[in-house]
This record gives structure tokens, C-alpha cells and sequence, in this order.
């Protein structure tokens, strides 16, 4: 049996094979994370105590939908949404529905893990971005529906990822969903 010191000074750095993204490796983050979240909404539906363990399941569907949001659609093709004239490199990645909120969404069954891995990511400008601190707006939203309303204030407007103009009064949950073949019954 060795020791403490002659396993750590005898480690070898270990080199992955690096993951070429591609339609397979999308494909299997949905499947991991979907079968992840599926195993930790499962694991909270049986705490009956809002404790520490509750918290920590909480944080890995959190921790599980932001590394979605990151892998499969800010290095996919930038987000759903554009603020017009946001330059690249001084752009914020914004959750317009703030991600704290679409976990417990789907913690509750308001939303499905779908919709949930699929909830609206918004290029911002950095400015608009300390805008929406300022007012109070980083974490919460005036409307989950009409999930645009939460940048009214900025004075700004918004495009999809392909340049479709989004009206901010009445762009719905429901034309996101919509727009991304996401299906709206939970």
C-alpha cells in the first residue's frame, strides 16, 4: 500500500480526448442532462424537509440547466435573443426568465424539463445588463408570461437569433416555444 505523498508526487496529469462539438455531442448532453434532471426532480420530490439536502438538490438542477444553457446554445449559436447592438465581446448572456426562477418552475411542474433546458437566453449589452441590476430585475420579472417586459425599461430592442424583430408588449412564452418547436402542455 503506498502512501499519501508517493501517490500525490507520482500523479500524472491526465489528458482527455477533446469532444469535437457536433450534432452527437448536442444530442448527448440533452439526453445526460435530461436523465440528470430527471434523477434529481425525482430525488426533491421526496425530501419532505426544506433542509440542506433540498438545497444542494436545488443547486445541481440549477448547476444542470445553466451548463445546458452554456453548452447547447451560447456555444451553439449565441442565444434565442439579441438586444440590437450589442457588439460581440461586450455582451452580457442574460436568462430572460432568470434561470433561479425556471428551476423552480420545473422543480413545481410548471414547466417541463424541455421547456425548462429551452427557457429564453438573451444577448444584452453589459450597460443594459447593469441597468437590469439596478432595478432589481436580475432575478426576478414583471411578467413570466410576457417574459420581455423585464427589458421595457431599457429602451432597447430586441431581435431573435435571426434577426426576426421580437415586440416587447407581446412577445409571449408561447412564441418562444413556438419558435423553437418547443411543445407548450406540461
Amino acid at each position: 500500500m503506498c502512501n499519501l505523498k508517493t501517490l500525490v508526487e507520482s500523479f500524472k496529469k491526465t489528458t482527455y480526448k477533446k469532444v469535437q462539438r457536433s450534432t452527437v455531442s448536442y444530442q448527448q448532453m440533452l439526453d445526460f442532462t435530461t436523465q440528470e434532471l430527471e434523477r434529481y426532480l425525482n430525488m426533491y420530490d421526496q425530501c419532505f424537509v426544506e433542509d440542506q439536502w433540498a438545497r444542494e438538490i436545488r443547486n445541481q438542477i440549477d448547476n444542470l440547466i445553466r451548463r445546458y444553457h452554456d453548452y447547447c446554445i451560447r456555444e451553439k449559436f449565441g442565444s434565442h435573443y439579441v438586444e440590437v447592438g450589442a457588439v460581440k465581446g461586450e455582451q452580457v448572456f442574460e436568462h430572460v426568465l432568470p434561470a433561479n426562477l425556471v428551476r423552480d418552475m420545473l422543480i413545481h411542474k410548471h414547466l417541463t424539463i424541455p421547456q425548462a433546458l429551452n427557457a429564453p437566453v438573451c444577448l444584452v449589452k453589459k450597460s443594459s445588463d447593469l441597468k437590469l441590476g439596478k432595478s432589481g430585475l436580475t432575478s426576478r420579472s414583471p411578467s413570466n408570461w410576457n417574459f420581455f417586459h423585464r427589458y421595457k425599461g431599457l429602451g432597447s430592442k430586441f431581435t431573435t437569433y435571426n434577426g426576426q424583430a421580437v415586440d416587447l408588449d407581446t412577445w409571449t412564452l408561447e412564441d418562444h416555444y413556438k419558435l423553437f418547436g418547443i411543445h407548450n402542455e406540461v
